[in-house]
């Protein structure tokens, strides 16, 4: 069983697309719509998704210019037309989830619009298992910064310096972690960050990290 030497956590914070959730699809159709009305470049899905990651706030502006905003009502426009019939979590990751806020406590930080990410949530039934809950624009940035993740921590009556896990797949999650002061765990086949960052492959292995933090010699 994989094992870690991380302390045990007060509080461990999920992102959720590409960590918990497989969106591409449905970000992917909303990405088309955009690119077919403003004649953006198209890519491939698998290209797509590796570009994801920042929050619209930090994008569109310098893409779009004075029109970001429009371009973005049209993106969450195309994406909301099918983001919950598409929305499909990666095996064992509520089981990670759950197991989670079973041994400590559990929240999501996440670069997605808050009330889309709210309504995802609602959907799928996963209140039940969060303490905290922080989206884009709750807060006064957004990933990397680290105000995001203290939000999260304040929402779960978490104090600042106690042992947080931040998991997430993408570079904004890692460094925002590293701002916020907590423990970062990339999910990712490969290590992309050096020996002191717990890597695991999927919520599969997470979870069995999690196992271990409560099993007894």
């Amino acid at each position: 069983m994989k094992k870690t030497n991380y302390p045990f956590p007060d509080l461990i914070l999920f992102d959720w697309d590409n960590t918990l959730m497989d969106t591409t699809p449905a970000l992917y159709q909303a990405f088309c719509v955009l690119s077919e009305k403003y004649g953006i470049p198209k890519c491939s899905m698998e290209e797509y998704r590796a570009r994801t990651g920042l929050s619209l706030r930090e994008t569109f502006p310098e893409q779009f210019g004075d029109n970001w905003e429009e371009a973005k009502q049209v993106y969450l426009d195309a994406y909301k037309k099918h983001h919950l019939e598409l929305l499909t979590p990666f095996a064992d990751a509520e089981k990670a989830v759950a197991y989670a806020a079973k041994i400590s406590k559990a929240g999501i930080v996440s670069n997605k619009t808050s009330a889309i990410l709210h309504a995802e949530i609602d959907w799928l039934g996963w209140n039940k298992y969060l303490s905290a809950v922080v989206g884009a624009g709750d807060a006064s940035k957004d990933k990397p910064a680290a105000e995001p993740a203290l939000l999260a921590m304040h929402q779960a009556g978490v104090e600042y310096g106690r042992p947080v896990w931040f998991v997430g797949d993408g570079d904004a999650d890692m460094l925002c972690a590293a701002n916020a002061g907590c423990y970062p765990v990339r999910v990712a086949d490969e290590n992309k960050d050096g020996a002191a960052v717990l890597t695991v492959k999927n919520c599969s292995e997470l979870l069995l990290v999690l196992y271990s933090l409560t099993e007894t010699e």
